[in-house]
Formats: structure tokens, C-alpha cells, sequence
């Protein structure tokens, strides 16, 4: 079965909602290279495995670097396998692997759906990251960013972590929207969406998009568009 057709399932099964989004776009919560979070602390969240939809609470945040999720163990921060997760939940916001990156769950509407990817920006980074010479390099941007170098093997305290939080520098981000539908992710842009259909398809997109004046940037606008792709 398609990944995203099992989400879907999965949802339907769950008395769920999608709603507004509170985490780096609240208050003044900035992500910093020590502390390099969707969130602002780890939070309650459940987490559905994939093996027999087995679920699980836990204390959860996505971590920037690799859009992977982290969670507590103890006063250990520990990183969960990508391949074991299909879903997690943290309130009412929902996030999905998607290439192996977690993206939160917009919405979904008969079948097609839109994300979010909030990632860390490391070219941004870079550029006020000296290499050797006076050259930066991805390699030095990254190894300020707290992180965990492998599966199940972690050596970051959860206490240490908050005390040295504001520390480190502002990390730069990301944010993209995407649609799924069918086996298809498309950056919701209007060149990358227009490059996935046919001629016809690129007239009536432009016809809809001028209808409902679509702004590509803005999040309600997006989600007005999944009904184009479900004509």
C-alpha cells in the first residue's frame, strides 16, 4: 500500500483534526544551533508505529538538522528510526516522514494532501561560518548544530541541553510547502506544480489560481488549492 494511503487510513481511524500551527511562528521562540528544535521544549506527544499501528507516549521534538524526531528517555535525548515511524502527534499538529523528513500535515482533503518542511537552513548558516582559510564549508556549519550521530546511541543530556539552549547562534531556516497525491510530491510553487501537469492542465491551473486568487506563499491559499487536484 502506497505510504501516504496508510496515513490516510490511519487518520481516519483517529478522531483528529488539523489546526493551526504554534511552533517557531509563536511567541519569540527562536532555534538556536544549541538548541536546534521545532519546539520550544520537548512536549506530550504520541508516536504511531509502523509495525501494527502500535502507538506510544512520549516526550517528542523535531529536531532541524535532519527533520528527524528526538524524544526523552530518562534525562537522555534519544533519535527514533525513520523506518519504524508513521505518524506522530504533538497536540493537535501531526507530522509524517516524507523522503525521510518529518513535515507537518496541513491538510488532507479526499485523498490529496498539503505539508510543511521546516528544516535548518545550512548554506545561511555558512555564510557567517569560517573553514580553514577564511572558506566556509557545509562540514563547520554543521558541527555546530547539537545532534545525534547515530540511531540509539546519544550522548546529549536533556538538562545540559536547556542550560546551554541560548548559547549557541540563531539557526537559520527553511520552510517549504509541498502536495502529495497519488505517488506525486510537488514543492507547491507555481513552476514546480505547472511542471507536473500537461498543457491542459497549465491552462486550468492558471484559470483557478486567477479564480481564487492563490497567493503561493501563504498557507490558506495553498490549502485552496487542493481542490484543483481533485478535479
Amino acid at each position: 500500500m502506497n505510504w501516504f494511503i496508510r496515513i490516510i487510513v490511519l487518520i481516519c481511524s483517529m478522531s483528529w483534526g488539523m489546526s493551526s500551527f504554534n511552533a517557531v511562528s509563536a511567541s519569540d521562540y527562536v532555534p538556536t544551533t544549541k538548541w536546534p528544535y521545532l519546539y520550544e521544549d520537548f512536549v506530550d506527544g504520541t508516536v504511531y508505529f509502523s509495525k501494527e499501528q502500535k502507538t506510544k507516549q512520549m516526550k517528542l521534538n523535531v529536531h532541524l538538522q535532519n527533520c528527524t524526531l528526538h524524544y526523552l528517555e530518562g534525562d537522555k535525548v534519544m533519535q527514533a528510526d525513520p523506518r519504524n515511524v508513521e505518524m506522530i502527534q504533538l497536540g493537535d499538529v501531526s507530522f509524517i516522514y516524507m523522503n525521510g523528513e518529518l513535515v507537518r500535515l496541513v491538510k488532507i482533503e479526499n485523498g490529496v494532501g498539503l505539508v510543511e518542511l521546516v528544516k535548518a537552513d545550512l548554506d545561511e548558516l555558512n555564510k557567517n561560518t569560517s573553514g580553514a582559510y577564511g572558506m566556509s564549508t557545509t562540514s563547520s556549519s554543521v558541527n555546530q548544530i547539537v545532534s545525534i550521530g547515530a540511531i540509539g546511541v546519544s550522548n546529549l543530556i536533556y538538562t545540559r541541553m536547556r542550560l546551554e539552549r541560548n548559547e549557541g547562534k540563531e539557526l537559520p531556516l527553511i520552510k517549504k510547502f509541498y502536495f502529495i497525491f497519488g505517488d506525486k510530491i510537488v514543492e507547491a510553487t507555481r513552476k514546480e506544480v505547472g511542471k507536473s501537469l500537461g498543457e491542459s492542465g497549465k491552462t486550468k491551473l492558471k484559470a483557478f489560481v486567477k479564480q481564487n486568487k492563490i497567493k503561493w506563499k501563504e498557507e490558506a491559499s495553498l490549502v485552496k488549492l487542493l481542490a484543483f487536484f481533485q478535479q
